[in-house]
């Protein structure tokens, strides 16, 4: 089943924030360095307005370059192995419960 995502639009390139429950993300493309690809763990809003928001004001960003869509966009679809090759930084510690 699809889960929101935000699109955050700069540079020409694209990077998003998967509010999956149960691992949310941000998966961040940094165009001209080094490492281009990275992930991070979210622990803002999972609620798709409040997180564009969020992002948007993070990153001091004008709102209008996110958009909120879900996994099943064509886009995301495209790129989303650009990712399969990064390591969550910080590594998520897992409790005992998960």
């Amino acid at each position: 089943m699809a889960c929101p995502i935000i699109i955050r639009l700069h540079d020409g390139f694209q990077s998003y924030l998967v509010l999956d429950e149960a691992h949310p993300r941000e998966m961040l493309r940094h165009w001209g360095f080094a490492e281009e690809f990275s992930l991070r763990p979210w622990l803002g809003s999972l609620d798709p307005d409040f997180a564009r928001e969020e992002w948007a004001e993070m990153l001091a960003e004008d709102l209008d370059n996110y958009i909120i869509s879900d996994t099943d966009h064509q886009g995301f679809g495209l790129e989303r192995a650009f990712w399969d090759h990064c390591k969550m930084w910080p590594e998520r510690k897992l409790t005992q419960a998960e």
